[in-house]
């Protein structure tokens, strides 16, 4: 057995080739992460799930972006979209730890398949750096998400009961409508990196 620094002919992933390998599995580690959400957390309504679907997708959108060389550019919009999806989370009514436990899933599945599917042959299949960088960016979302849940409940106490009312028809619309905000900051980022 050889030290982790001795393996003969060791090749060492690029984060443009991690960022390819999570766009080409994006759809999969998805269905993957909401069938585990939704097996923990009976009862969904189609609305939570449509919902649920879009935030899936943009967090898998920016996950190859923020392990690459751009995450600096990326990071604060992983943030804001983390925050939303807390905040939607204490509106379904979820506790704090249900809704740290369904962004953790993210890391479960990103990780399963990593594993499963190597990006690269050989006896290193993925190194420890970039499970680091994986647990990083996915424990930044984790943190940001508990903010979110926080806040809307802390400002539901202040406006109300503190109790959530659920999912109401203006809810989804303004999640929707900050979640296109997100969108467009995001599509503008991929942009001027494109330029670059």
């Amino acid at each position: 057995m050889y030290p982790i620094s001795d393996v003969p002919n060791e090749k060492k992933l690029e984060p443009v080739e991690l960022a390819r390998w999570l766009e080409e599995r994006a759809e999969r580690i998805r269905d993957r992460w909401l069938s585990d959400v939704k097996s923990r957390n009976g009862g969904w309504s189609p609305t939570v799930e449509r919902l649920t679907i879009e935030f899936f997708d943009l967090f898998l959108h920016m996950l190859p972006h923020g392990l690459g060389p751009f995450k600096d550019q990326v990071e604060p919009i992983w943030v804001q979209a983390a925050e939303l999806y807390g905040s939607m989370a204490a509106t379904r009514g979820l506790a704090a730890g249900e809704v740290i436990e369904e962004f953790q899933i993210l890391r479960d599945a990103v990780i399963r398949f990593l594993y499963a599917e190597p990006p690269v042959a050989g006896p290193l299949r993925i190194s420890l750096r970039d499970l680091l960088r994986v647990n990083r960016f996915v424990d930044r979302g984790v943190t940001q998400a508990s903010v979110g849940h926080t806040d809307a409940l802390f400002f539901a106490l202040i406006r109300g009961t503190g109790v959530s009312k659920g999912l109401t028809e203006e809810n989804v619309a303004a999640v929707r409508e900050q979640l296109d905000m997100i969108r467009e900051e995001l599509r503008q980022v991929e942009r001027a990196l494109g330029s670059r």
